[in-house]
């Protein structure tokens, strides 16, 4: 008997099931919350790549994020309520103008909503038919893919991310899709093996972003981190503002303005 539900049926399920895993790896008691942890947590989501032995100089963007969603599947309306409204979360977390054009052309963001079986011809026709530049990340969500390109400094100026609809909700995996994908090309570009309360691990089952990515990913975007800096020019700059956000108390709030400020809000 197959089953059809309704895109608010459809959302609050996904969101629940999101929700239900970040109280299991809250359970499970994890700390983090020191400047040490979270200076550390910089550099292995921002300056390591899981795909290469490499280390990565910083990458962020410099200027306003202008994105365009690609649609090539139904529920139009859904998936655009679950982008913008991540977005908006990223936007207040980064302080960056991140915006919605109505013109593919106007956008420096590209997001592409197509089929697991579309993915063949998809990905050379977003991502390139031959081997990733130097300067293009591509990184990968189960099926879910993101790439971003940056300038010589390490100034990001353009991305895309690709999910294929159909595959991420048979796996209950859209909301995670989205979160993870646009979360990496704003720079933190690692997929991570070491077991960090943090979506980009693979090992935890998070599917929003936790308090530690949030305050991570506020680390990133804070004014005194430069795109190009290397591990060695950025460590001290990132104790002295994992130490700042001890005295303020944002160690403690960080998990509940993660989880009230992103894609939880739309729960009804």
């Amino acid at each position: 008997m197959k089953i059809l539900l309704s895109s608010k049926d459809l959302l609050f399920g996904l969101l629940f099931a999101s929700m239900a895993a970040v109280a299991v790896a809250e359970a499970d008691g994890v700390s983090w919350k020191s400047p040490a942890f979270l200076v550390d947590s910089f550099v292995e989501l921002a300056m390591k790549n899981g795909y290469s032995t490499r280390q990565n100089p910083v990458r962020k963007w410099m200027t306003p994020v202008r994105y365009f969603i690609v649609h090539r599947v139904g529920d139009a309306d859904l998936h655009r309520e679950l982008i913008d409204t991540h977005f908006q979360h990223l936007a207040e977390v980064t302080g960056l103008s991140i915006q919605s054009v109505d013109a593919r052309a106007a956008a420096n963001f590209l997001v592409v909503l197509t089929s697991e079986i579309a993915l063949e011809s998809e990905v050379p026709r977003y991502f390139g038919s031959g081997p990733l530049s130097q300067n293009t990340m591509l990184f990968r969500h189960s099926l879910c893919l993101a790439t971003f390109a940056t300038d010589r400094r390490g100034t990001i100026v353009r991305a895309v991310a690709m999910i294929p609809v159909d595959a991420a909700r048979a796996r209950a995996d859209l909301a995670s899709c989205v979160v993870e994908e646009l979360t990496h090309a704003m720079g933190l570009g690692n997929d991570t093996m070491q077991p960090l309360p943090s979506i980009f691990s693979r090992k935890s089952n998070l599917a929003f972003l936790s308090g530690l990515d949030h305050m991570v990913l506020k680390m990133l975007y804070d004014p005194r981190i430069k795109p190009g800096m290397d591990e060695k020019a950025v460590r001290p700059v990132l104790q002295k503002i994992a130490g700042e956000y001890e005295r303020n108390g944002f160690f403690a709030t960080a998990d509940r303005d993660a989880a009230e400020n992103g894609l939880a809000r739309l729960m009804p």
